[in-house]
């Protein structure tokens, strides 16, 4: 079947490790001749190389003295026993696609079970040697394949054929990991949400593909798109945000923009950024000991942004939108009608304060991890007390809108907001719609094997990118198994 083929070898083709992992897996090889022993440095998402994971998702185990020979399973048939290499989780035998020295890509069964911890073993072994190394599962930890050709996702049209552009009402499907249970005819029980242009798309199926264990297929309608960004969120979780072309409008003339972060920050002079000064290895200062690194199960990602523009003669309605990692401003505009309607994502009341006792997802503290074990604690009520909270993510929340709507179980809300465009000339800065500049949102961040994390904030009017912005931000890494067995 072609889509299947041109899918399979998709994946196949992204065994390019990002350079984090790269640097795992050379540690790893460095230390290989200490002992014949296999020992694992870390295991990640296959599909987004992330350290969140979850029962029925494929991953990449990397580490050293795995297979003597690099074996590749047959397409469609992946054993339990691979080039005398065998996986199990949670007690459970884990199907295998490819096997080398250094690497293995795993299904973790379906089947396993999440204890109250979330921390389950995972058992290597190669001939007559085995090592454990417990990893972190959720229920939930979608991510959606790429395309490693173009490093935008991987999108078919509804006849299976890949597409490098969406347009508002396109039908598209899309295959992602880490979506959670099934029922018995393979659809996903949960709740799964599909942003693509940073609008909620309408799903029209989710569940698994046939013929490919441990891939979901996705059909969505596409809605009138704002960015050219696609991503997921399923169970208090977001997926990885990839890039799909999109169509870009001739609405707009003298565009001029700005965007940069509230939090992480790297500019104090941009409008009263509250700069969070916690990126290099000498820090000094406000964040302290304890908040030079982002310490526990959620990242705040706050941004502000300005922008400029003259409507030409004639205009469609069109889109402006200001996004980050977590949410963003999104702006209609109706240039017949001269209104606009406006969507920013901001943070309830209580999480402002560290409050995420609503939250779907329960709160872990990162620094009572176990590096060996990965067992966390959860914090109380899921409250973080305000002796954690990084003084610049307090200063940073303190200059968000407040939100007039909320949803039940999620930390994150928006704003509303409408009103009249007067003459052709529009503009968000410290004199127009000043509401709307600046957003945030919080998302959940796996305790994993990455020491730096991003945080990007974009711009985009009428479909085209106008600004972009990447922050780095430190996090509490969890160490590899550099010296084998017992080094922790």
């Amino acid at each position: 079947m072609e889509p299947v083929i041109c899918f399979i070898k998709a994946r196949h083709n992204m065994k390019m490790m990002n350079r984090t992992s790269a640097l795992l897996l050379l540690a790893g090889a460095l230390a290989g001749s200490i002992s014949a022993q296999p020992v694992v440095t870390a295991v990640v998402d296959q599909t987004s190389y992330r350290a969140a994971v979850a029962p029925g998702c494929w991953v990449v185990i990397a580490g050293y003295n795995f297979a003597s020979t690099t074996m590749r399973a047959p397409a469609g048939s992946p054993p339990t026993t691979l080039g005398g290499v065998s996986v199990t989780v949670g007690g459970l035998p884990a199907l295998l696609s490819y096997v080398s020295a250094n690497e293995i890509d795993a299904l973790i069964p379906a089947e396993t079970a999440i204890p109250q911890n979330l921390a389950v073993p995972v058992v290597v072994t190669s001939g007559a040697s085995s090592t454990t190394y417990d990893i972190r599962l959720t229920r939930n930890a979608p991510a959606i394949f790429t395309n490693s050709d173009t490093g935008q996702a991987l999108v078919f049209d509804a006849n299976f054929k890949p597409v490098d552009t969406i347009g508002p009402q396109d039908t598209v499907i899309l295959y992602a990991t880490g979506l959670g249970p099934t029922d018995a005819s393979g659809r996903v029980v949960g709740n799964v949400e599909v942003y693509i242009g940073d609008r909620k798309a309408q799903v029209l199926f989710a569940g698994l593909a046939p013929g490919m264990p441990g891939i979901y297929q996705l059909n969505v309608t596409a809605p009138a798109l704002a960015t050219d960004r696609i991503y997921l969120r399923a169970g208090g979780f977001q997926s990885n945000i990839l890039n799909i072309g999109i169509p870009s409008g001739k609405n707009t003339a003298n565009v001029k923009g700005t965007i940069d972060g509230l939090y992480p920050s790297s500019d104090p002079g941009y409008p009263s950024t509250p700069q969070r000064p916690c990126l290099g290895d000498n820090d000094i200062g406000p964040c302290g000991p304890a908040n030079v690194f982002n310490s526990f199960s959620i990242m705040l990602h706050a941004g502000s942004f300005t922008v400029s523009f003259d409507i030409v003669p004639g205009a469609s309605p069109f889109s402006v939108a200001a996004v980050g990692e977590a949410g963003g401003t999104i702006i209609s505009i109706d240039p017949t009608a001269g209104t606009y309607s406006a969507s920013v994502s901001t943070l309830t009341p209580a999480a402002r304060f560290g409050d995420f006792s609503s939250s779907i997802v329960p709160l872990w503290d990162y620094v009572s991890c176990s590096s060996k074990s990965a067992a966390c604690q959860p914090f109380p009520n899921s409250v973080v007390p305000a002796s954690r909270i990084d003084p610049y993510w307090g200063r940073a929340t303190q200059m968000l809108p407040a939100p007039n709507t909320a949803a039940a179980t999620s930390p994150n809300a928006s704003l509303q907001a409408s009103g009249s465009i007067s003459g052709s000339h529009f503009a968000v800065d410290s004199q127009n719609n000043t509401a709307l500049s600046t957003f945030a949102g919080i998302v959940q961040i796996p305790y994993g094997p990455f020491e730096v994390g991003v945080s990007t904030f974009s711009l985009y009017v009428d479909g085209q990118l106008i600004a972009s912005k990447g922050l780095p931000y430190l996090l509490l890494q969890r160490a590899p198994a550099r010296f084998g067995p017992g080094a922790f």
